[in-house]
């Protein structure tokens, strides 16, 4: 990919932006869901289906999204992916049933994880070589910053408006930024600046992508990440609430501020690669900043302040892990044809560690009858992170991250 002379900093920025409408989308669910559940009459079971079904639409479908971004375009699956999720919030918005409302998560699912794949692409064409690597790294801050925004104004505005307003309203400001988005970013169509000729078939840039170790590596690593990370993001207020007695309010704004720390771990990264460090040894120190601080966090000889303190130090190391991921899809990828299946096959494995974690975590903990113990699975993910950026350093394309 032949990278412009200049940044384009505005196009960084609406594909950022694209990336954290999405997130936001993701994370608007959880908050709401009581208000959901007093107006229309759905179970447990349905209502974990609507805070769990990203999960597994990003699981099953993120390295077909991915091959057709490369396939038909960045820009038009981008734009595809954020009607999509209006659509979807629309459709949510209007549900009269449980059925209906998890059908229209599954439609936002395939929206959101047609922007994580995209958005990337766009980045990488609006970016200099100098500064590609720091414009990626500022693109793993969206799902922290959505999701922390999310935590912050889905209460208010639903206190506000009704959980109903506010979907509606959170599908009109997303299909205004689609607009927004076709019309002041590059199609890449001009000569030059095509992420993804049309080279190979949908198969086959599926085949060479599963067939490159590297991208393997980077997936799995990501999985491990997000097992510890969705874990403690998706538990911690049910631990403030039923185990420190601390309000609702209070819970979502200390759990928002774990969420945001997550956001300079991201940016850290990129820095890092200025500095010359390679991709595994910024895993490996993510790895093992996430193993050291669950010790203190599931200890309960520490006191609340402490382990909220490792908690923001968990969140910032935690955050290391997707910086180094994601901006390595140039770098792994067979071809440039296949950036975006490789970024769908990383969003894939993030997925799954997002779907496996936190009934991985709630299950030992009931095991064992203690959340003190769930450090073992914090632990074991951490040090799979390490064994996965050694194993990343021996194939050799663990360089210093240029392209």
């Amino acid at each position: 990919m032949k990278q412009p002379s200049t940044t384009n900093w505005g196009a960084v920025i609406i594909a950022l932006a694209a990336g954290i409408f999405a997130a936001a989308h993701y994370g608007k669910a959880p908050t709401a869901l009581p208000e959901i559940r007093s107006q229309i009459p759905i179970s447990l079971i349905v209502g974990g289906w609507v805070m769990s079904v990203f999960s597994l639409t990003g699981m099953v479908f993120g390295i077909a999204a991915g091959t057709f971004a490369d396939r038909l375009g960045a820009k038009q699956v981008a734009m595809l992916g954020l009607g999509t999720l209006s659509l979807g919030s629309l459709i949510g918005g209007l549900a009269d049933s449980g059925e209906i409302l998890l059908l229209s998560r599954v439609i936002e699912g395939f929206g959101f994880i047609s922007v994580a794949v995209s958005a990337p692409i766009l980045i990488m064409r609006a970016a200099s070589l100098n500064d590609l690597q720091l414009s990626l790294g500022i693109w793993t801050t969206y799902m922290p910053v959505g999701m922390a925004l999310s935590m912050v104004f889905t209460p208010i505005m639903v206190a506000a408006m009704g959980w109903r307003a506010f979907w509606i309203l959170s599908s009109a400001t997303t299909l205004l930024w689609l607009s927004l988005l076709w019309l002041k970013t590059d199609s890449g169509k001009q000569s030059g600046k095509v992420a993804a000729p049309p080279e190979h078939g949908l198969l086959e840039n599926i085949m060479l992508t599963i067939r490159s170790p590297g991208t393997w590596l980077l997936s799995i690593g990501f999985g491990f990440y997000t097992i510890q990370w969705i874990s403690l993001m998706a538990w911690l207020p049910s631990f403030m609430v039923e185990q420190r007695g601390l309000s609702l309010e209070a819970t979502g704004l200390l759990t928002a501020l774990v969420v945001a720390a997550n956001i300079p771990g991201n940016l850290t990264v990129g820095w890092l690669f200025r500095w010359g460090l390679t991709r595994s040894t910024t895993l490996i120190i993510s790895g093992a900043g996430l193993g050291i601080t669950a010790l203190g966090i599931f200890n309960d000889g520490f006191s609340d302040l402490s382990r909220f303190l490792l908690c923001l130090a968990f969140s910032f190391f935690g955050g290391m892990t997707p910086g180094s991921v994601l901006s390595g899809a140039p770098v792994v990828a067979p071809t440039r044809g296949q950036i975006g299946t490789v970024n769908g096959m990383m969003v894939q494995g993030s997925h799954m560690g997002q779907l496996l974690g936190p009934p991985a975590l709630a299950a030992l903990a009931t095991y064992t009858g203690s959340w003190q113990e769930t450090r073992w699975l914090m632990l074991a993910s951490a040090f799979g992170i390490i064994v996965t950026s050694l194993l990343f350093q021996r194939l050799g394309t663990n360089k210093p991250a240029k392209i």
